[in-house]
């Protein structure tokens, strides 16, 4: 997503940055309430999830979930969505309306793995940096889990789970890891 998408989506002009009224809050999790039509369980399919984005995750390190976020509406299942990394959750005010919003690194689709049915992302990568975005959280539509392609190498025995979305060239995104997500990453 572009800088002029991102601030259309905020309300400004690309060359008219207005002030913010209020502080800048930052969220450490956000909880996401879908309508799912294959879940009847619950409240007539309604469900609910939580996304984290936090520094500390039990003591362990960090945390910082991964997403879908609809790009097309129009393109059925993972054709018109993309894969982010979310690093920072944040909302603010402008001009009496409240912002919900989220710092992402995106992932970019490679291909789709004959073998397994999923889904291979990759960072995106712009001069050797993750694309970074500030997208409004009604984007987002599920939480996404990834999988490394691990190929023929060994896995460092000091490989961290704080930094395996950054230890790999490719990833599966593994819709087999609930029914909700199957039917969205076809």
């Amino acid at each position: 997503m572009t800088s002029e998408c991102v601030a259309t989506q905020l309300g400004a002009a690309i060359d008219h940055v207005p002030s913010i009224d209020s502080s800048i809050s930052v969220f450490h999790s956000a909880v996401a309430t879908f309508f799912s039509p294959g879940d009847p369980c619950g409240t007539h399919g309604m469900r609910r999830e939580r996304l984290y984005s936090t520094p500390s995750w039990r003591g362990c390190g960090h945390r910082h979930d991964c997403a879908f976020v609809v790009g097309d509406e129009e393109k059925p299942g993972m054709r018109g969505m993309a894969v982010v990394r979310v690093r920072l959750l944040f909302s603010f005010e402008l001009d009496g309306v409240y912002y919900p919003c989220a710092l992402v690194e995106w992932f970019d689709r490679v291909r789709r793995d004959d073998a397994t049915g999923m889904w291979v992302v990759r960072p995106d990568l712009s001069h050797g940096m993750r694309e970074k975005s500030v997208l409004h959280l009604d984007s987002f539509l599920h939480a996404a889990h990834l999988i490394p392609v691990f190929g023929e190498k060994k896995v460092p025995r000091k490989l961290d789970r704080t930094h395996s979305l950054d230890a790999f060239p490719t990833y599966f995104v593994n819709k087999y890891i609930d029914h909700h997500t199957f039917e969205i990453a076809h």
